[in-house]
């Protein structure tokens, strides 16, 4: 049986014997509430008949009077004596009723009792009293009257002392009734109250049988088998919801134990198999080590076999141009700059080779700086114009004044920059155009820089492949050499060493837009901010502020260069004066020697080269530490630099940390 039935059936039948009580209760009730009123009413009565008696009684004696005052009279004494008869006949059946209804023996019946014989004493009295009584003579009444004077006086206190004595028969009997209907309603009461304790205990007890302790059996089932065990057996037997769901734990327990001991086996095999994968895999990556070796001395070597003869060749090439074995005719010169270019490729090759198995290997890192951004595209476009100005190529270039520094590795952003110039310089035709535009994307915290061109264009089939290594597109129009792949595949890498990312757009026939996003914080945008920064993270000694640092002349034909750096510096604690061509930075370096100059190379009116050579020649300024600062990377500009007389090198784009590195090296 279900519970819903076993609780439908025990509530049915609390509710049957409670309802059982209740008609008995009501039956109960009503007799005794029938029993008050018959006994309410029996008092009633007999007082009622007492009171009766009385008026009867006083009747009577009135009609004696009557009797006795008009009796002369013949018509009226026979009405009188009629009517004395009739009330004495009233008074003698009335206190024979009223003796029936009082209990025999009670003080009330007593009264009675002693009032209806004194009642017959009188009546006999009153009759011996008429024999005297003579209606002629007038002195008869008199003597009459004598006779009975005051004879009726003790009966009728006697019948007030009745009807009071009735009055508290009748209270004590209402009184008692009341007590006992009180008991009654008590006992009922107390009936009533335990039934319903009883009838809760039953539910209680029903419940704890049908639903607490089978739900408790079955938690206990259920906690044993989340900890474990798979041998706990189901103690509740029929066909109820909880046998049931004892025998559904129960089948869930050998189910668990069948899926357990299937896991078991299962995870044997899988550890066996996983021991033959790690020993495969053990010997699988000594191989790969191995190779990874034998590729980095294989590079390695490679590396300097062929830098070695190419070092050689660059050198000689460099030589003849420069005529030390005598003079060149235009053929000679123009072969010797082929050479030199080849020999410059062939380098670059080798180099993206060898960075491309670093990266590949996880084995390059970045040296992160603040690199202002438009030396970094100025310089990366002073590499470039000299061959895009023999094409007839015009170099455009749109800054954002929102962007002036960048953070990352000066080396790998100008390179990124250079294969993606390089690319658009290859594949853009004579007379076309070529640029870079550079916009701030503030709300992603980063700067897109974007290098277009208005080449031959790439299909957009072939987008996936474009940064792949060694995958080469097909079918490149107007003839060009697809070149090796490598550049676009370093760019990629080094952007994603940098937490940015290249995209391309390009349409054939009109042109390609490579957009490069890199990570840019606005916040760091600052040169003149940066100093309480760079002093924590370089862990440097800087001159103090306030003016009492080093001086510093920084001569530099670039306003946006010279306002930047010049910030930065006076940031540190330097004394800055600046100079924005030759002449002006000779004369303010003789007029006021300072501490230490940045010279840039390439100065108008005169160029820094020059400079340099003219201050070495001034006393007191042969040993003035000089800082060239040059977008110029060839082979030869350091030593030609240094044979001007400047102690240092630095190219463009600067590094602040590193230009502040380098100041501080040469102030000690």
């Amino acid at each position: 049986m279900s519970i819903r039935c076993k609780l439908l059936l025990a509530a049915g039948l609390i509710l049957a014997v409670n309802l059982s009580l209740g008609l008995h209760v009501l039956r109960a009730y009503k007799g005794a509430m029938t029993e008050s009123g018959r006994i309410h009413q029996q008092t009633a009565e007999t007082v009622t008949q007492a009171i009766s008696v009385q008026v009867h009684f006083k009747k009577q004696v009135q009609e004696w009077k009557n009797i006795l005052l008009r009796g002369h009279e013949p018509n009226l004494y026979a009405k009188y004596l009629a009517q004395f008869e009739q009330e004495r006949q009233r008074v003698e059946e009335l206190s024979g009723r009223l003796l029936g209804r009082l209990e025999p023996g009670s003080p009330s019946w007593q009264q009675a009792q002693a009032f209806e014989q004194a009642h017959q004493r009188l009546t006999q009295t009153y009759r011996q009293a008429l024999l005297l009584f003579d209606r002629e003579d007038p002195l008869a009444q008199i003597r009459v009257d004598r006779q009975v004077r005051g004879m009726d006086r003790p009966l009728t206190d006697l019948i007030d002392e009745l009807i009071l004595a009735a009055e508290y028969y009748k209270r004590d009997q209402l009184a008692q009734m009341a007590e006992r209907l009180e008991q009654r309603e008590n006992e009922l009461l107390a009936v009533v109250l335990g039934l319903l304790l009883l009838s809760l205990l039953g539910l209680l007890v029903l419940a704890e049988r049908i639903i607490a302790r089978p739900i408790s059996l079955a938690i206990q089932m259920a906690q044993s088998i989340s900890a474990g065990s798979r041998h706990t057996q189901a103690s509740i037997q029929g066909s109820g919801e909880m046998a049931r769901l004892h025998q559904a734990l129960q089948t869930m327990q050998a189910n668990l134990l069948a899926g357990e001991q299937a896991l078991n086996r299962e995870k044997a095999l899988l550890e066996q198999r996983v021991k033959e994968r790690t020993r495969e895999l053990r010997f699988v990556n000594e191989e790969l080590a191995r190779a990874a070796k034998a590729k980095d001395l294989f590079l390695a070597g490679m590396s300097h076999e062929l830098r070695t003869p190419l070092t050689t060749l660059i050198g000689l090439t460099e030589m003849l141009r420069d005529q030390l074995y005598g003079p060149l005719n235009p053929a000679q010169q123009e072969a010797l700059k082929t050479m030199d270019e080849s020999a410059h490729h062939l380098l670059s090759l080798i180099n993206d080779i060898l960075d491309l198995a670093k990266v590949e290997s996880g084995k390059i890192e970045l040296h992160t700086d603040h690199v202002p951004l438009q030396q970094l595209i100025e310089s990366s476009l002073s590499l470039v114009r000299s061959s895009a100005e023999s094409k007839g190529q015009a170099l455009e270039v749109k800054l954002d004044p929102r962007v002036a520094l960048i953070q990352g590795d000066i080396r790998r952003l100008k390179q990124m920059l250079l294969n993606l110039l390089g690319n658009a310089l290859k594949f853009t035709p004579a007379q076309g155009r070529i640029g870079i535009e550079v916009l701030a994307e503030a709300e992603r915290k980063t700067v897109l820089i974007r290098v277009w061109d208005t080449g031959i264009g790439i299909d957009p089939e072939q987008f996936d492949k474009l940064f792949e290594p060694f995958v080469q597109l097909q079918e490149v129009p107007g003839g060009h050499n697809p070149g090796t792949g490598l550049g676009l595949t370093l760019v990629n890498r080094m952007a994603l060493l940098h937490r940015g990312s290249i995209s391309v757009q390009s349409t054939p026939g009109q042109g390609s837009c490579f957009n490069l996003r890199l990570p840019w914080d606005p916040e760091q945008n600052d040169p003149a901010a940066l100093g309480h920064e760079t002093k924590q993270t370089t862990g440097l000694a800087l001159p103090t502020s306030g003016g009492q640092g080093a001086a510093i002349l920084l001569a530099e034909d670039n306003p946006a260069n010279r306002e930047m750096t010049r910030a930065y510096l006076q940031r540190q604690g330097f004394a800055l004066t600046t100079a924005s061509n030759g002449l002006e930075a000779l004369s303010l370096a003789r007029d006021t020697p300072p501490d230490l100059i940045l010279m840039d190379v390439q100065l108008a009116l005169i160029d820094g080269l020059e400079v340099t050579q003219k201050l070495r020649a001034m006393p007191g300024l042969a040993h003035l530490p000089i800082i060239a600062l040059t977008a110029m990377a060839m082979p030869g500009d350091r030593e030609r630099c240094l044979e001007a007389g400047m102690d240092d090198y630095i190219s463009k784009p600067l590094g602040l940390q590193e230009l502040l590195q380098l100041i501080l090296k040469w102030l000690r």
